[in-house]
């Protein structure tokens, strides 16, 4: 490979420079060029440093006097306006060599919320009618947010996402919740595939919702007790059981066995889901509670739950410093997180 992860590099096509900041495989890797990441081909980047040398800077002419230049100019200060496009679904491929050709692995899924409102979510996989995987948490404004990764051999489980999206701050001239299912036709899916490789782009994004919902006009048919039973699973559960206020904790246990018992038998997705779940309820209450330090206790392993934790902590604006260092009573499976207000 000829970049690794913190190398500087620069877009040929822009002449931004970024960083490396993620492997994708043999020919991507994930930059990022200001507060954006983003993947790109190894062809569409390179070294800054050769620009840096060969630019050729022009001698100013000395600059012609008029009276008057000496006074000083109020300089116009001009804000960047982003408009609202929606949110989205995108999917990111990752292909893996199999000593012929590349092969599609991996489909990695976000969330993109291209508007300035704060939402929260509740998201489920579904593979044959089964439920395979559930998020709760925000999506911030234009920003962000990593769903799970859905192995390509699952796409003849008949996937289906199931998403519910509510407004942090409630408006009562919008939908209390909006829901929206996407269901994935593989064999579509795999001509849109085919067409991304041939333009070298690099994911997929598929449209949510372009406007979240006005609120319907109270409806003046009333339905008996039973109707309840004809909701969807989904909407029942969402509308009809509220959880169970948790308390904020010093010491978060992130090991599956700790958070559930139905465990067994779940994929290492579907696990790593639960356990970013469960970290993420308990640093926004230690956020909201005002506590001084946490420790999330993420054990060793591979590594990957301890690198998503991570990841979620640098974008948490209230995280001032983290440590993931030996300590005697947790060994080098734990972090320790230290917040400012």
């Amino acid at each position: 490979m000829k970049y690794e992860i913190g190398d500087k590099i620069i877009l040929l096509h822009s002449k931004e420079e970024g960083t490396v900041v993620d492997i994708v495989n043999q020919e991507m890797v994930m930059v990022e060029v200001g507060k954006v990441t983003f993947p790109v081909y190894l062809d569409q980047i390179d070294f800054p440093y050769f620009y840096r040398f060969t630019e050729k800077k022009q001698p100013s002419a000395a600059p012609r006097k008029i009276p008057g230049d000496e006074l000083p100019i109020e300089k116009k200060k001009y804000e960047t306006i982003r408009m609202d496009k929606g949110v989205f679904l995108s999917m990111l491929p990752i292909y893996q060599f199999d000593g012929i050709e590349d092969h599609i692995s991996l489909l990695k899924f976000h969330l993109l919320n291209e508007t300035s409102r704060h939402y929260n979510f509740h998201f489920q996989i579904w593979l044959r009618q089964q439920l395979e995987l559930e998020i709760k948490n925000e999506l911030l404004p234009f920003a962000h947010f990593y769903l799970a990764d859905l192995l390509f051999e699952n796409l003849n489980d008949n996937p289906r996402f199931e998403f519910t999206f509510s407004l942090k701050q409630p408006d009562p001239k919008l939908a209390p919740a909006f829901q929206k299912t996407w269901k994935i036709k593989p064999k579509q899916l795999f001509q849109q595939l085919n067409d991304l490789r041939v333009r070298r782009d690099a994911m997929l994004s598929y449209p949510l919702f372009e406007k979240y919902p006005d609120k319907a006009p109270a409806a003046t048919q009333t339905f008996d007790t039973v109707d309840v039973g004809k909701l969807s699973p989904l909407y029942s559960k969402i509308q009809l059981a509220p959880e169970t206020p948790i308390q904020p904790k010093y010491e978060v246990d992130l090991h599956i066995e700790k958070i559930t018992d139905d465990w067994r038998g779940l994929s290492n997705i579907a696990i790593l889901a639960i356990q970013l779940n469960e970290f993420q309820r308990y640093l926004d209450l230690a956020i909201a509670h005002k506590q001084v330090s946490m420790i999330a206790i993420h054990g060793l392993g591979k590594g990957k739950l301890r690198d998503e934790i991570h990841q979620v902590l640098r974008q948490t604006p209230e995280v001032g410093s983290f440590v993931n260092e030996y300590h005697p009573r947790y060994g080098n499976g734990a972090t320790e997180i230290f917040f400012k207000y």
